[in-house]
């Protein structure tokens, strides 16, 4: 089964939101619907950046749960932009 990357880059923390409960909401949100492989947080461009790598049949189905993943993470922050990627071999590029 194929291997995908939701990557979100996080804005402001909303009022009386949670900064560190941003991946965990991402993940919960994902891990209802497939199998979560990982989950990391890091820095790119000065942004924060929350990616969350799961399992999926096809382009079609992770398509649609990089969204969840986004209204998860969405209830403690800003979520700027949502990143999909598919993996490739070692590379992981847009899908």
């Amino acid at each position: 089964m194929p291997s995908y990357r939701v990557v979100l880059t996080v804005g402001r923390v909303h009022p009386g939101g949670n900064a560190q409960a941003v991946l965990p909401a991402a993940v919960t949100a994902v891990g209802e619907l497939t199998t979560v492989e990982a989950k990391s947080v890091g820095v790119r461009q000065g942004r924060a950046e929350a990616t969350v790598r799961f399992e999926a049949s096809g382009d079609d189905i992770a398509k649609q749960i990089a969204p969840v993943a986004a209204q998860g993470a969405g209830v403690h922050a800003e979520i700027l932009d949502i990143a999909l990627r598919r993996q490739n071999g070692t590379r992981w590029p847009l899908v």
